[in-house]
């Protein structure tokens, strides 16, 4: 029960410490709203779309036309 509660701890700790070492970016969409990704968006010049994973964990796609500004965030 000791090894299984020490390598729970262990894991949960490598997992925030990556968490820590992503960059952040804000997307400006052209209707003003905002939306920050972990990690920096990738563009995909098939589909002319942005693909990112958005704070709650969720991947998300946006159309190029619908994309503003990329901003990295300097923390």
């Amino acid at each position: 029960m000791k090894k299984l509660l020490i390598t729970v701890v262990f894991c949960s700790l490598l997992l925030l410490a990556a968490g820590c070492g992503a960059s952040h970016h804000t997307i400006t969409r052209t209707d003003g709203s905002t939306i920050v990704s972990v990690g920096k968006p990738e563009f995909s010049k098939d589909s002319n779309t942005y693909t990112f994973e958005n704070l709650d964990g969720e991947m998300t796609t946006l159309k190029r036309e619908d994309v503003k500004e990329i901003r990295e965030n300097k923390d």
